[in-house]
């Protein structure tokens, strides 16, 4: 899905990645960690994981088209507005 996306161009529209909580083994996650981390290597935006979004419990919301804050020292997202139309 990664390749897809850089394929399809996405990343050269986005400030920043956030990747959702994968809920597995230690050893899984650090696996899916090792390959986030080559895959965005050499990204020019920031990119932060283990956020409770996508496919976990719990599930939070994230609008598309929102305006948000992302904070990397302490990974934090805050929606700065509702969805806007673009």
């Amino acid at each position: 899905m990664l390749t897809h996306l850089e394929q399809a161009g996405i990343f050269n529209a986005v400030d920043g990645v956030v990747v959702g909580n994968f809920q597995t083994d230690p050893d899984e996650y650090e696996k899916i960690k090792k390959v986030l981390q080559d895959f965005f290597a050499s990204a020019s935006f920031p990119v932060v994981e283990n956020f409770h979004i996508g496919h976990c419990q719990p599930n939070y919301g994230v609008p598309l088209g929102a305006i948000a804050k992302l904070t990397t020292s302490q990974p934090r997202l805050v929606i700065d507005s509702g969805v806007t139309k673009t």
